[in-house]
């Protein structure tokens, strides 16, 4: 899991009622020498986090569908960027994930794995898009990490 604090001016609009769409991205890369990095995988999905004013609750959704609802804000944070459970599943090509992840765990040295988390400003409110492009306190982003994965099934990795 990743950690952020949200800065004074991101929790205010939370609790103004402008919902944060945090970007968990992720890439698994084959190194070579003699010219950038193959992107075998490259996955990303979106994460809502809003403020419900009547209800004073925290909601955390992901394509409409409600994760958590929490009145405290570092749990709702947490929920919104816990990757644990993350299934990423390879949609094209030649090789299948599990074959991928057999390939890595045999020359790890081979392959990048990376993750990051950002908040999203393209999915802000078109005024606020304006800002975030001159305010770094919009810029929201994690530095890319790299992950414990693990094989869960076929055609699968967490």
């Amino acid at each position: 899991d990743v950690q952020v604090t949200l800065n004074s001016v991101l929790i205010d609009a939370l609790k103004r009622g402008v919902p944060l769409v945090f970007s968990a991205e992720f890439e698994i890369s084959k190194k070579r020498w003699y010219w950038f990095n193959e992107r075998l995988l490259s996955q990303s999905r979106p994460l809502r986090l809003s403020f419900h004013s009547v209800t004073q609750q925290y909601r955390v959704s992901q394509s409409e569908q409600l994760l958590l609802m929490t009145a405290n804000l570092d749990e709702a944070l947490a929920a919104t960027l816990n990757v644990r459970q993350w299934q990423v599943v390879l949609a094209t090509g030649e090789l299948s994930l599990q074959d991928l992840m057999q390939q890595i765990a045999k020359t790890p040295d081979a392959y990048e794995i990376r993750f990051r988390t950002r908040l999203d400003s393209a999915q802000l409110p078109k005024p606020l898009q304006l800002n975030a492009l001159t305010n770094r306190d919009w810029n929201l982003s994690t530095e890319w990490v790299r992950p414990q994965l693990s094989l869960s099934g076929p055609g699968s990795a967490q």
